[in-house]
């Protein structure tokens, strides 16, 4: 499988057209004829540049009809200056005092050694215009660099400081909204003393304490079936093909550069796979900076990516092991070195619609200047490998169908999806990006934006994903994304009355629905069908009520009870349909069994966060099952 980007093909404006370069590129770039191109790839390149907006030779380099070192080469051989192929490990360091940002942008380094040359390695400006640059800097030793091997070198020559604000950004400049110190002190001392509370109360009354709680938790659930009516209500009225977003095509020349971000590790074999979704993105490919972010201990991924022949735009990002390692640190590793004015985030298994990119850049034309974010939904491309995998696809088909879309709709806190998320480069650096501490960072970083005022949309291009076909796995997946929304819910209530404010009572009612509702149900759920055996066995479950509290409880527990698997049932089904998954119907009565499931991954999320709160348990990817990857 080639590796390479494939380039749309562009006809001459008249059948007629010579396939040969105008004469000012022809003359422009006469120093490729040493690289043996052939005046008809340029012609090409010069067309395709005219539609992107960009240099003829970034067409080149992005088609693979040159690489960057050879052009890179040839340009210095023609100006008269040194080339660098490779910059040797502590071989170059910032000219001057210059920092990150500024080498990132002027794409210049300093060698270290006694000639002091200063390393250029930059495509952006024209042959002419280089050589104009160069000839400005001649008094000084200069040489030319390949703009990637330039970018690795800054990554190695900052990395300290790179990991540094990876790890200390945020709790740093906002402790209040970091992970790190998992629970406040006043949490802890609720939670001990609201414990022994209950615990006395269920040695005094067991059968009154009970009923009191249990009364309480089914009245705690019914905002959370008022929005699965909603959910329902608006799937309903919405057609099974949801049109674009946008009304009419951007042309290729206005679009800005997109930064991809894809963290792996120790998913080596999905290497290929990845890239070739990400191959059949439309968008320039001289557009798109896409940076696979590598962990360093892991020696295996990072050898298998060094022996692939990438294509012009895909960079290797080696993330240096420090402690946490998380997903939220490697992507925070990667942040300063994105070139794009907008990034999203896929994961190794990803398989997003080709014209993802576009819509997600539409909606943030479209939309108000503090849309910040834009989700695109997950839905699953392996459902029929087994039970588990259906009940998964049952789940993302409600949630970002269904429950996401009402969010938006209500203008109301999205907790993010763990991939697919679109962002604004500039915002997401304000707000310090993710918290490397928290183990379902998306869930963390959607309330902090509804926190600082900005906006997050869904859209209706799908990124398809590989749910877990192991009980294991998908149990430590489970576990991972409960304790990551512990984490969450904790952080953001530290200060519940500065939530309140920050959210409104709309936003502060969805947090807690989504957020707590989610951990508090996974908990408490056995704990009905553990009430309903001891009546059943005691004789008592059809019995008149023999207590005040009976009378309550059954009537609240029972309307809890049908009611919230009817909604969830209801929307699972609409869901299916409206995805035109006709063939999963019949999974959905058997959804309350997956639902004990997640109750087992919730108990193991409170325990592991008690002891291993920043522990990251590795979804595996990759299975023999039979998939939809072709989408």
């Amino acid at each position: 499988m080639s590796l390479v980007y494939e380039t749309p093909a562009v006809d001459p404006p008249e059948a007629s057209a010579p396939a040969v370069a105008p004469l000012s590129a022809s003359v422009e770039y006469s120093f490729l004829a040493r690289a043996q191109l052939h005046p008809a790839a340029l012609a090409h390149a010069c067309r395709l540049a005219e539609q992107w907006g960009v240099p003829p030779h970034e067409v080149l380099i992005a088609a693979g009809h040159i690489t960057e070192e050879a052009y890179m080469a040839a340009l210095a051989s023609s100006a008269g200056v040194a080339f660098v192929r490779r910059i040797p490990e502590g071989g170059a360091g910032a000219p001057g005092k210059a920092k990150l940002r500024q080498c990132l942008t002027t794409g210049i380094l300093q060698e270290t050694g006694p000639a002091r040359r200063l390393l250029l390695g930059f495509t952006c400006l024209r042959p002419f215009a280089m050589r104009a640059l160069l000839a400005r800097l001649a008094p000084l030793p200069v040489a030319l660099v390949p703009p990637r091997e330039l970018r690795r070198a800054l990554a190695e020559c900052f990395g300290s400081s790179l990991a540094q604000g990876a790890i200390s950004a945020l709790k740093s400049r906002r402790p209040n909204l970091s992970a790190h110190h998992p629970a406040s002190a006043w949490q802890v001392w609720a939670l001990v003393l609201g414990c022994l509370a209950l615990m006395a109360a269920g040695l005094t009354a067991p059968i009154a304490t009970a009923y009191a709680v249990s009364i309480g938790l089914a009245l705690v659930f019914v905002p959370v079936i008022v929005f699965r009516l909603l959910a329902a209500f608006a799937l309903t009225r919405a057609g099974p093909n949801e049109a674009p977003e946008y009304a009419a095509r951007d042309a290729d020349r206005e679009l800005p550069t997109y930064t991809i971000l894809a963290p792996l590790y120790r998913e080596a074999h999905m290497l290929r796979p990845l890239l070739h979704a990400l191959s059949r993105l439309d968008w320039p490919a001289a557009k798109l900076d896409i940076k696979l972010i590598l962990e360093a201990a892991d020696t295996e991924t990072v050898a298998a990516a060094h022996g692939l022949r990438l294509p012009a735009n895909v960079e290797l990002v080696v993330v240096p092991d420090r402690g946490p390692r998380t997903k939220p640190k490697a992507l925070n590793f990667a942040l300063p070195l994105a070139r794009g004015d907008y990034l999203v985030v896929y994961d190794a298994e990803d398989r997003p619609e080709p014209d993802q990119l576009r819509r997600a850049y539409q909606a943030f034309r479209a939309g108000p200047p503090n849309l910040a974010t834009v989700q695109a939904r997950l839905n699953i491309y392996n459902p029929e490998a087994n039970w588990l995998t259906r009940q998964f696809t049952i789940e993302y088909s409600a949630l970002f169908d269904g429950l996401l879309p009402l969010l938006d709709t209500m203008d109301l806190p999205i907790p993010l999806g763990g991939t697919s998320n679109h962002f604004r480069v500039e915002a997401l650096k304000w707000l310090q990006a993710w918290d490397p501490y928290n183990v379902t960072e998306d869930a963390d970083l959607g309330a902090r934006l509804s926190r600082f005022g900005y906006r997050c949309t869904v859209i209706g291009s799908t990124t398809y994903e590989e749910a877990p076909v192991r009980l294991g796995g998908w149990i430590k997946q489970r576990t991972r994304w409960l304790k990551g929304f512990i984490q969450t819910w904790l952080v953001h209530m530290r200060a519940p009355r500065t939530l309140f404010r920050e959210l409104g009572p709309r936003g502060f009612l969805a947090f807690q629905i989504m957020i707590g509702g989610t951990i508090l149900s996974a908990l408490v759920h056995p704990w009905f069908y553990g009430l309903l055996a001891l009546e059943l066995a005691g004789g008592g479950l059809l019995a008149l009520p023999q207590t005040g509290l009976g009378l309550p409880f059954w009537t609240v527990s029972l309307f809890s009870l049908v009611a919230g698997y009817a909604t969830a049932m209801g929307l699972g089904a609409l869901a299916l349909r409206h995805r035109g998954l006709h063939g999963l119907l019949w999974q959905v009565p058997l959804m309350p069994l997956y639902w004990l499931l997640i109750s087992v991954a919730a108990y193991r999320a409170v325990w592991q966060f008690a002891v291993a709160p920043f522990k990251w348990e590795k979804t595996e990817h990759g299975s023999r099952a039979k998939t939809r990857a072709s989408r």
